[in-house]
């Protein structure tokens, strides 16, 4: 099989992956109609809601795809994080936010833009000054108001270097583009509320 036919069949999966996995959340909500889908087919749903479950709970796998990074990239996110500090992305810029003695200051680290959205990075922030515990190391993390952008997102995190990515579950049906190979690179876990995301970074 050629380069070209292998790329091809793996959007293909990734096409139907995606597809399932906005059904199944679709029935979860109580959305969709009873399915007259056949028993090989519900096992089919059962196994890729099994993998939605599990992504994030194991190491990143040895990619089987070799994504070139951006030529101007600087590995920004691949670094070590102090105790309240918190790594995020805004409108395809990344942030850090520090909070020291009380005080909030966030810096713009891939251009110019104020942000607007890090009430969640502050409470994480304060979280880890609370625990005197850091972030491991190259973590970033995601909220709702990425999801216009999130494929392009994650390109980024995947091209600055990060290694762990937390983003909620509402998110998923906007993976729907990102290649299957950037989100096992960048072991993606998923939260479901504030507290549960609280919960997984300082347990």
């Amino acid at each position: 099989m050629s380069d070209l036919s292998e790329l091809i069949e793996i959007n293909r999966n990734i096409e139907r992956q995606n597809e399932e996995i906005i059904r199944l959340l679709k029935k979860i909500a109580g959305e969709e109609e009873p399915s007259k889908q056949t028993d090989d087919f519900d096992v089919y749903s059962a196994m890729v809601m099994q993998s939605v479950e599990s992504i994030g709970q194991r190491p990143p796998a040895e990619p089987n795809l070799n994504i070139p990074k951006s030529p101007d990239a600087d590995d920004i996110l691949n670094t070590e994080i102090d105790v309240g500090e918190v790594y995020y992305v805004e409108d395809c810029e990344i942030y850090r936010l520090s909070v020291k003695n009380n005080e909030t200051s966030i810096d713009n680290l891939t251009g110019s833009s104020k942000s607007s959205d890090f009430n969640l990075q502050e409470l994480i922030a304060n979280e880890s000054i609370k625990n005197n515990q850091s972030l491991s190391d190259a973590t970033v993390i995601l909220t709702k108001s990425q999801a216009a952008v999130l494929p392009q997102a994650l390109k980024l995190c995947y091209d600055e270097g990060a290694k762990k990515v937390y983003m909620p579950w509402s998110l998923i049906p906007q993976l729907v583009g990102a290649p299957d190979v950037i989100v096992e690179l960048l072991n993606l876990t998923f939260y479901k509320s504030d507290e549960e995301l609280l919960e997984m970074l300082f347990e």
